[in-house]
């Protein structure tokens, strides 16, 4: 007998970072706040372009809680194509949109959050405008959502291996309480501006490179060691030992992330199993983060 198919799926790390009208939102209660949206016709919202809602919900520890987001356009008809037949037909139905599905653990103690991505997937993206958007139907008066990813040890070495930094780009959002989480130059500035949001670029002069020991890149290094962090993305340009020409390392290619095998044709709680431990581990409670 034929061994199960399994496909690869991969599990990124993200920090939630959530404010309204009063203040600093209680994670636990916005999650289980959320949670109770599950599978209610409420919970549809049309976001970017996307229908999205909140289908399914799993406690699976006091702090830890799944939700099963999904996604799809309203407009487009799915193709079924029969590579025996080499034919095509269309798939439609009068009621409700094709979508795609991913599941997103979140730790409410650690605030981190595991979230699957795939192709066709549900952004990060969809998923922050999506819970910012029924968390202010809620009641949470405005109420904004960011997930910052947790970014991996290799973007440390990446920048590390790199003989001058010719240009920084570099965007920050508030982070959980006030700029003043993190002390370095970016947060100074956009705190003294009452900034929510800052997006700043630095480049070194003709022949020259930026300066590793203190500013812009210091700041930014230290900024992606910690799993909780005000980064939301960075564009490093510059030239490697031995290389003629520039490269570019972009923070959202470096987010940290494990890889699980799924059997194909898994139900949603098939995949929720599959995933759950390696994405418990990953966003635990750590007190170097």
């Amino acid at each position: 007998m034929a061994g199960k198919r399994t496909r690869t799926r991969s599990i990124a790390a993200y920090s939630i970072h959530g404010r309204d009208a009063s203040g600093l939102i209680d994670y636990a209660q916005f999650v289980a706040t959320i949670a109770n949206f599950a599978s209610a016709r409420k919970s549809r919202k049309r976001v970017l372009g996307q229908v999205v809602a909140v289908t399914e919900s799993s406690r699976i520890s006091e702090d830890v809680m799944a939700l099963r987001f999904i996604s799809g356009n309203e407009d487009d008809v799915p193709v079924f194509y029969n590579e025996q037949t080499g034919t095509e037909e269309s798939i439609e139905r009068e009621e409700g949109v094709f979508a795609v599905a991913v599941w997103a653990i979140f730790n409410t103690r650690s605030r981190l959050v595991a979230i699957e991505r795939k192709r066709p997937g549900v952004s990060t993206a969809l998923i922050e405008r999506y819970l910012q958007a029924l968390g202010r139907d809620a009641g949470y008066e405005g109420l904004s959502i960011d997930l910052n990813q947790v970014t991996s040890d290799e973007f440390d070495k990446a920048v590390s291996e790199l003989e001058t930094v010719k240009k920084v780009t570099v965007a920050v959002n508030q982070p959980n309480l006030d700029w003043s989480d993190d002390s370095n130059e970016i947060h100074r500035y956009a705190e003294e501006s009452s900034a929510a949001s800052a997006r700043v670029e630095l480049i070194a002069p003709r022949g020259e490179g930026l300066s590793r020991s203190k500013g812009i890149v210091h700041d930014i290094l230290g900024l992606a060691r910690k799993k909780i962090s005000s980064l939301k993305n960075v564009i490093v340009v510059g030239q490697a030992y031995g290389e003629a020409g520039n490269k570019t390392i972009n923070l959202d290619r470096y987010v940290r992330k494990r890889q699980v095998e799924i059997d194909r044709g898994a139900s949603a709680f098939d995949e929720l199993d599959a995933i759950k431990d390696a994405s418990i581990e990953m966003i635990a409670e750590d007190e170097t983060a």
